[in-house]
């Protein structure tokens, strides 16, 4: 295949990605985010993206492929498991994929949701670019999450997808962590969102307020002055673009609210080749 125009896709692995997405996708609702983050992720080569809630792993997989396709980057995705405690549960999901290669291949009596999510990275041949943390997302409480020292916290962070709570407050956690975090051009994806009515009236309240310069005061709760100051600036020298990706599916999980994070400039970001 001819390389010019970019990276080729990897029709052979992207052929198993299909039928995860066709056979476990509608349990979360990811089977069509998935792709366009796929997608997303090779147009604009993020490298340290992290994902809040990996599910059964359909936009994870789907985000590794990407990054392993433009050879660089990693995913860092978080789930405790609390809705797969039952290895029943995690045994009844994936008898789905049964049949399917390479999937068929992965041991399934006494499959635990740690061993599904892993093995599952094995059998794509995604380890160099996707990290699993079983652990528990609390970022209300930033200096105990900062405290465990996690990799993606070394280099600014480009893409954020959180399939987690989206009530206000989890929102504002989201963003308050984050924000500093980030690169000069980033996006944070927040699954639901935008068909929750709370979610979709406060975004659309808090994306106003940050063009505006206006920082919210949950941003600057429990901080030293000097990072009270740098989230002031760092709003300041900032635009931010909402866009709510709704689906036509009656269903509980059918939206994405993208929100994206550039410099104030009067050139898009990231920096390309530009056209006069």
């Amino acid at each position: 295949m001819n390389k010019q125009n970019g990276n080729p896709k990897d029709t052979a692995a992207l052929l198993p990605l299909i039928e995860l997405s066709n056979r476990l996708g509608f349990i979360y609702g990811s089977e069509d985010i998935s792709m366009l983050l796929y997608t997303l992720v090779r147009r604009e080569r993020p490298l340290n993206v992290v994902e809040l809630g990996t599910g059964l792993g359909v936009s994870t997989f789907w985000i590794g492929q990407a990054l392993k396709e433009i050879g660089q980057g990693i995913i860092s995705t978080f789930d405790d498991g609390s809705h797969w405690k039952d290895t029943k549960e995690v045994e009844r999901a994936f008898h789905l994929l049964s049949n399917v290669e390479p999937f068929s291949s992965l041991k399934r009596s006494n499959l635990d949701y740690e061993g599904f999510v892993n093995g599952m990275c094995e059998l794509l041949e995604l380890q160099d670019f996707l990290t699993f943390i079983p652990d528990h997302i609390d970022l209300s409480n930033e200096a105990e999450f900062v405290a465990r020292k996690y990799l993606f916290l070394q280099s600014p962070v480009d893409f954020v997808f959180a399939d987690i709570q989206r009530n206000p407050d989890d929102i504002l956690d989201v963003f308050s962590f984050f924000l500093p975090r980030m690169a000069e051009s980033a996006s944070i994806f927040i699954d639901s969102a935008s068909t929750s009515l709370t979610g979709f009236l406060f975004l659309e309240k808090l994306i106003g307020q940050l063009n505006d310069g206006k920082v919210p005061r949950h941003f600057l709760m429990n901080k030293t002055p000097r990072r009270r100051r740098r989230m002031i600036d760092l709003i300041s020298l900032r635009r931010f673009s909402l866009v709510h990706l709704i689906e036509r599916k009656h269903r509980e999980q059918n939206s994405t609210a993208w929100i994206k994070i550039e410099p104030v400039d009067y050139v898009p970001h990231p920096m390309t080749l530009m056209k006069m």
